[in-house]
């Protein structure tokens, strides 16, 4: 039996093995060194086929080839932030801690090290693996975020494939319409801020879906999610956003703006023309979603996959819907979106605790999944179980992944096998990612319109503010936040006139906003310093 088939003969076998435990009891090979990981467990891909991420046929696989056993251990579902932090608190670390350390540690990464709670991994990942440090040697612009303002590294980083030329879905959420509604109108998807009134005016004419039941002609969830169209259409005006963004170098606080008067004007006259859901402060995602799916809607906004595909699937057609472009104020302006994390790299990773014994195996087994090998073991899982490769060397994946034998979709089929969630430190492929989500031709060309914009207002989620800076800043943002986001409700409904918006401004002001930006300025600045330096 040659090496290859004796490969697949043992993956065959650890699929069998992973179907028998998937009551959480990992398999350890004798004599090797073992690590304790603290993980969140992904509670819609991975749960649903096991408990443990020590049962995924990938990690039972990558313990043979390190040569390194890992234990995993996952907080409870829905309590993850108290766990972790009663974990911080209680001074027992495990050998290693999956995290967001770039925004939601308190103080930041720097801090975390200065406690003694992680390592700092600067020399280590220089000094001891050699995938990770070819990989940040190629892209130095992605080694400048993962840095501290004090020149440290702090985590195995999940990266994003959007360092990539070539990258299949840049996007992965937008708007979405009925698109059977606008050729029954004889209308064409709006790309301007006109354009999106006369249809949704038009939905509204409609008055009653086939049932019967009312026309909403957009549904918009809380100002607070990243899915809230309502929220999402103040980048119109030139990338303005509810929040701070960056135009040219300048960072700006959206809401002080005078655009941003003109963006509540339109928000609050289609909310007074019955154009969007009444309730849209305080709807639940479960109603947004029954509006969708029961016909009462024509526009919303919402991802690409578990969104854009579910209602698919519930319509029984995919013509039924199609992605259109994020909107302007003046036609052949470049869309603008400010809201989307992509990318390559978020501040999330796996950092090495200080009660660690064992760094160099640790090391080892993480570093592994940044050479190419572990790469696709991660992403494609064992070649002849979960995928195989054509004739051109492409890996596609097989029947028993894209139609479960128990009848799981694809998204929770690959967590038998390989990494499907974004948790973990891992290369993503974006090959991947494009198979898990284009699962309809709708979704594809969703994501051909939505890649066309300009992401570049966006403020970095990978800036590192300083403990005084951090602490300074939250103090300011606490109350500017409330009062932003209960007068802004109050704009739209109209129980609060706009000609208050210059009193709205001033209050802001008054509450120091200026020292806020302040704060996010010098922190940008350093960051595209270090970016600069390293490139």
């Amino acid at each position: 039996m040659n090496q290859n088939m004796k490969r697949v003969a043992c993956a065959a076998a650890a699929v069998s093995m992973v179907a028998a435990s998937f009551g959480g009891t990992t398999v350890f090979a004798d004599d090797a060194p073992e690590l304790t990981y603290w993980i969140k467990m992904d509670a819609t891909k991975i749960s649903p086929t096991t408990d443990n991420f020590g049962n995924i046929l990938c990690y039972k696989e990558m313990a043979d080839i390190t040569g390194v056993n890992v234990e995993f251990i996952h907080p409870p579902a829905g309590q993850e932030s108290d766990a972790f932090n009663l974990m911080i608190a209680g001074g027992e670390y495990p050998d290693l801690i999956h995290w967001d350390w770039g925004n939601s540690f308190a103080g930041g990464p720097d801090k975390a090290i200065d406690e003694g709670i992680i390592l700092d991994l600067t020399d280590i990942i220089a000094e001891s693996c050699p995938n990770l440090t070819a990989f940040l040697d190629e892209h130095p612009d992605i080694k400048a975020t993962m840095t501290t303002d004090n020149g440290r590294i702090y985590c195995f980083p999940n990266i994003y494939p959007y360092y990539e030329e070539d990258t299949l879905i840049v996007a992965n959420r937008g708007y979405q319409m009925r698109s059977d509604w606008l050729k029954e109108l004889g209308l064409e998807a709006p790309e301007t801020i006109e354009d999106w009134h006369t249809v949704l005016t038009a939905f509204k004419e409609k008055g009653e879906n086939e049932s019967g039941g009312e026309i909403i002609p957009m549904v918009s969830q809380k100002l607070s999610s990243k899915t809230s169209m309502i929220r999402t259409f103040a980048n119109a005006w030139g990338g303005l956003d509810y929040d701070f963004y960056v135009d040219n170098g300048e960072v700006k606080y959206g809401p002080i703006q005078d655009e941003f008067l003109d963006y509540l004007t339109t928000m609050n006259q289609w909310y007074e023309e019955g154009l969007i859901n009444p309730d849209f402060s305080t709807i639940d995602p479960k109603e947004v979603n029954s509006l969708i799916t029961e016909s009462r809607t024509g526009a919303w906004f919402y991802g690409l996959g578990a969104g854009m595909g579910v209602y698919i699937t519930a319509f029984g057609d995919e013509t039924k819907i199609e992605g259109v472009p994020f909107p302007v104020v003046n036609e052949g302006d470049t869309p603008k979106y400010t809201i989307l994390d992509n990318y390559p790299f978020v501040g999330l990773g796996t950092a090495i605790s200080t009660r660690c014994e064992d760094v160099e195996a640790a090391c080892k087994w993480l570093d592994y999944h940044y050479s190419e090998e572990g790469r696709m073991l991660m992403n494609w899982g064992v070649q002849g179980v979960s995928y195989d490769l054509d004739e051109n060397g492409e890996p596609y994946f097989l029947d028993v992944v894209k139609n479960d034998p128990d009848g799981l979709s694809m998204d929770v089929a690959l967590g038998k096998y390989t990494m499907v969630s974004q948790l973990d430190a891992i290369l993503k492929d974006h090959r991947v990612e494009a198979i898990r989500m284009w699962t309809y031709d709708a979704q594809k060309k969703a994501s051909e319109v939505w890649n066309q914009t300009d992401f570049t207002f966006r403020y970095p989620p990978t800036v590192t503010l300083t403990e005084d800076e951090a602490q300074e800043y939250a103090e300011i943002m606490s109350d500017i936040e409330t009062f932003r986001d209960e007068k802004i409700v109050r704009f739209i409904i109209g129980s609060e006139d706009l000609e208050g918006f210059e009193d709205f401004v001033s209050t802001i002001e008054k509450m120091n906003i200026e020292r806020a930006i302040e704060i996010k300025q010098e922190a940008y600045d350093r960051l595209q310093e270090r970016i600069a330096e390293m490139e």
